[in-house]
């Protein structure tokens, strides 16, 4: 497969969730199959609660710079389909390139880790939250 970006030959590579990414060995870029995305937001194989702590909210500015650049359009690297540029999970603030057709997504590069921190981010929001809905139960219990 050929990257979408700068057409180089992608590499097949192991990620996490023994998940294998095709990804440019040029800009950094990789492409992930329909539900690779979804296997590597369940696993929990690199550790990002030292970005969670000392992080800004970066997420509004970015995303606010990537709605108004209009990014080149780019073609699936498996069936060539147009990819469409949209945000990921409707929260994340994060926009990639999804296939409409055959499902894979293209990442840019540092976006996988943009969203793994999302994903840590969100199991660490829905534990607290959990802990406070207990919390809230002993109360009303007593």
């Amino acid at each position: 497969m050929k990257c979408p970006k700068d057409q180089s030959t992608l590499i097949e590579q192991p990620y996490e969730a023994d998940v294998k990414v095709d990804a440019c060995p040029a800009c950094g870029g990789m492409w992930l199959d329909k539900g690779e995305l979804e296997r590597i937001e369940a696993s929990v194989e690199h550790d990002y609660s030292e970005e969670l702590a000392r992080l800004p909210d970066l997420a509004g500015p970015a995303y606010e710079q990537a709605m108004q650049s209009k990014p080149p359009e780019l073609a699936c690297p498996k069936c060539d389909t147009a990819l469409e540029r949209r945000q990921y999970g409707y929260a994340s603030q994060i926009m990639v390139d999804s296939c409409p057709q055959c499902g894979g997504v293209w990442l840019d590069k540092g976006e996988i880790q943009a969203l793994e921190i999302f994903f840590e981010r969100s199991r660490f929001e829905a534990r607290d939250i959990r802990k406070a809905f207990w919390a809230s139960l002993r109360l009303l219990a007593s």
